[in-house]
Parts: C-alpha cells; sequence; structure tokens
C-alpha cells in the first residue's frame, strides 16, 4: 500500500520522519524534511509504521547525485545524496531535539556542530568481507542482509585503501587460500588502517583460523606492489559477530600505526579502538581539556579510557590521572603511550568500570566518561555521583543515550551544564559524537 507523506524531521538513525494519514508516525529511510514523498508501507506496528521510499514528488534544494554507485545498497552512508552543509544542519537539529525530548535541556547549551575538514576519504579504518564466487572478492555487506557487495572504489575511505582492495583478491587467489563462506573455509576480512601523520597503510586478514597458509608470501606481494603499506598482520578470530578481535602475528613491519598530534603521539597496534576521523579526534581533545579549564592541580578520573586518546593530555594539564578500561589490549597500548609522550603522573588501570567504581573510594576534582553507543549504567551514574567532582566530562555517540544520562545527573540536583557540542566524526553517515560538560551547583 503506498501513501504520500510530507517529511517533518529526520530521527536519529538517519531515517526521515512523517505521518500518516490519521497522525501515526512513519519513518521513511532516504527522506529529507521538507520532502513530500510516495512511499511503500512495508511494516506496520501498532506505534509507528515504516516505509520504503518509492519517490520523491517534491524534493529538497540541497538534494544531490551521489558519487558512489553502491549508495543505498552498501548500507555503509546515508546521506551521499545531501549536500555536506545539510548534513550539518540536520545532525545539529537531532542533538538539539533528542536533548530537548528526553531530557528537557535548553537547546541554548548546544553549540554549532564542528565540522569535518574532509567529506570524502576521511576513515583511518575500514573494515572489508571477503567473498567467493568463481573468484575471491572484497566488499561490504548489503544493509540488512548478508549479502556482499563487490565495492571497487569507496569515496568516504582513503584512496590508499582502493588499490589494496583491488589488488589483494588477485593475490589471495593466486595463492588458492579458502574463503570463509558457510562456516567453511579461512580467511573472513580485510581491516584496513591508515596514519594522516605518516601516510601509511595497515593491512590486517582475519581468519577463522590459526592457520594462514602463504601468508608472509601474500604479504611481501603486497608491500612490494603498495609501497605506503607498512604493516601487514594476520589476526586470528573464531567469532563471527566481532569482526577485529582475537591474538595477532605481525607478517611483515612493526605491527603498529602511529598519530601525532599538537601535543601528543600515539601508537596503536592492530586490534585497539581509535577514532576514526584524525582532524575530528584532534578536535575533540582541544574542545574536552579546554573547555575543563583545569588549572593544574585536579585529579582526574577517566572511565571508558582506551588507550588513552583523552588520557595523555588530561595528565599532562592535572596532578594526577587515572584510567580505567576493561580491554587488555588498550591498557597496554595506553601504558606504552604514556611512556612514548613521557608522562608519569597517568595511571591505567585494566577493569570494569562498575567494578572499579565499586570497590574504589577515591575522590576526584574531574570525571571524564567516554561511554559506549548505549551510554551510562545507572550504578555508574550513582556512583559518579557519589564522587561528586567539580566538573564532568561527558563523550557521547550517541545523542539518544547522551539525553538520557545527562537527565539523570540534572535530575539529582547537584549539576548543571555549562556547554554542549556536536562533531561531525563520520561525513555522510547518521553518527554524531558529542561533549558535554557538567559543573557542580554552587561552584
Amino acid at each position: 500500500m503506498s501513501e504520500m507523506v510530507y517529511i517533518e524531521k529526520l530521527a536519529y538513525g538517519g531515517s526521515g520522519l512523517g505521518k500518516l494519514p490519521g497522525g501515526k508516525i512513519i519513518f521513511v529511510s532516504g527522506a529529507y524534511p521538507g520532502e513530500l514523498v510516495k512511499v511503500d508501507i512495508i511494516s506496520d506496528k501498532r506505534d509507528y509504521a515504516i516505509g520504503r521510499l518509492e519517490e520523491v514528488i517534491e524534493s529538497i534544494p540541497e538534494r544531490r547525485h551521489p558519487v558512489c554507485p553502491y549508495f543505498r545498497k552498501c548500507g555503509g552512508c546515508n546521506f551521499l545524496d545531501l549536500r555536506y552543509s545539510k548534513q550539518l544542519q540536520f545532525k545539529e537539529e537531532i542533538v538539539k531535539e533528542q536533548l530537548s525530548r528526553i531530557a528537557r535541556i535548553s537547546v541554548d547549551k548546544v553549540t554549532q556542530i564542528q565540522k569535518s575538514n574532509d567529506e570524502y576519504e576521511y576513515r583511518l579504518k575500514m573494515e572489508f568481507a571477503f567473498d567467493y564466487n568463481m573468484k575471491t572478492t572484497l566488499g561490504f555487506k548489503m544493509k540488512n542482509s548478508r549479502k556482499i557487495i563487490d565495492i571497487k572504489k569507496c569515496y568516504i575511505a582513503p584512496k590508499y585503501f582502493n588499490k589494496i582492495v583491488e589488488l589483494t583478491p588477485e593475490i589471495i587467489d593466486l595463492h588458492k587460500v579458502p574463503i570463509y563462506k558457510n562456516r567453511k573455509g579461512v580467511l573472513k576480512h580485510l581491516v584496513l588502517r591508515y596514519s594522516p601523520t605518516e601516510k601509511n597503510v595497515m593491512v590486517i586478514f582475519v581468519t577463522k583460523t590459526e592457520k594462514f597458509s602463504n601468508g608472509r608470501q601474500i604479504a611481501n606481494q603486497l608491500v612490494k606492489n603498495i609501497p605506503n603499506v607498512s604493516s601487514v598482520v594476520h589476526v586470528m578470530n573464531s567469532n563471527d559477530k566481532i569482526v577485529l578481535r582475537g591474538p595477532y602475528k605481525i607478517l611483515r613491519g612493526e605491527g603498529v600505526l602511529s598519530y601525532e598530534f599538537d601535543w601528543e603521539k600515539f601508537q596503536v597496534p592492530p586490534t585497539a579502538f581509535f577514532q576514526n576521523n584524525y582532524h575530528i579526534t584532534g578536535k575533540m581533545i582541544e574542545f574536552l581539556t579546554k573547555s575543563l579549564n583545569l588549572n593544574g592541580s585536579e585529579t582526574i578520573l577517566e572511565l571508558y579510557s582506551g588507550l588513552g586518546t583523552f588520557s595523555i593530555r588530561l595528565a599532562a594539564l592535572s596532578k594526577h590521572t587515572t584510567a580505567v578500561e576493561s580491554n587488555r589490549v588498550a591498557i597496554k597500548a595506553g601504558k606504552a603511550n604514556a611512556n612514548i609522550n613521557n608522562v608519569r603522573n597517568l595511571r591505567f588501570i585494566e577493569a570494569d568500570v562498575k567494578e572499579y567504581l565499586n570497590s574504589h573510594e577515591e575522590r576526584y576534582d574531574v570525571v571524564v566518561v567516554d561511554p559506549p553507543r548505549s551510554g551510562l549504567e545507572k550504578e555508574v551514574i550513582d556512583k559518579i555521583l557519589e564522587i561528586s567532582p567539580e566538573k564532568i566530562g561527558y563523550v557521547s555517540c550517541n545523542p539518544a543515550t547522551l539525553a538520557r544520562d545527562l537527565k539523570k545527573f540534572l535530575d539529582s540536583g547537584k549539576y548543571k551544564i555549562e556547554i554542549i557540542k556536536p562533531f561531525d566524526m563520520f561525513p555522510q553517515t547518521y553518527h554524531i559524537e558529542t561533549i558535554t560538560i557538567l559543573r557542580k551547583r554552587g561552584l
């Protein structure tokens, strides 16, 4: 059944939101606020419906022809058919809407979104899936499907990646490495990581089994044909739900990538998390540390610290910083990064955040959190309120859970919001990073 729908706003997740006759909300992927569209209703729930875009009857002027032939197929991008300036406007509006609707936070607290230096070719890490149909191919999984689309060029990937993606299947077929398919075979994924500082690429082969026949010969061929490849790594991962996890062997090179910012240097091992947009990461580090207005006498607790992306700068500007992270690889890398930067007042602790807070009674002047997409558990928020720091810095990758958590801090009556700033870490997608600074009332 088809309906005409006027799109009123953009929902977090990238879908346009409108109303059907009768008032029921409908979500339409690929439709933008201000457009009149014809949709096919593919799912009709009690409280909402989901529609498939059939035709744009009246479009907004910011619509454009997407540069990528795989757009709307591979599922990696949401807004390639929308001018970048309009993407930024919509993302800023989404943050304001989530904070206003969920937490009743004034939109005046939200400053202008920080745009990315690069609209394309910005991603520092990409995960490609291997497939085999008479020959080996590399690509991305189709949206809401296990089918893999053979990709020749990705526009948000660094240009060096595309040459590697083009050449690798030929080398794999030459060495007859079995592709993992239908729970049989060896080779699962190709993960590429890039350092703008060094202009080098780390190539990571992910296999189902420990054995990767001819791995070193394959690594040598890649390095010989593509000079920007500085490291080749083999990761053994039997888990089919997570791409990049497990023990690894270095087949060629040092097995780390280096990133250099204004004040600090980072070395990132193959399986460690690092932010995906170099310039935005630097701007987030600067904004967080400057907005906390540190005077050098503070003790800081950072939760979900990763390998020290924020911790290194926080420690340099404070009396002492404690960084808590549950991932062992990240902790090891964090300690190494502290040494590289000659930071001696930074302590990394490998622990579950909730367990750490339950077993420690220390007081801190500042608490910084950078939780996963699901946000903070209620018990973690309660423990932070018990610590009662003068300031809280919240780094978020999900405006919905950010709004939920900020409401709990505000409802306690102990804190007020100083500033909220969105950052466009992922142009062409609906994802939004946000940094919020809270200060204790009465200070």
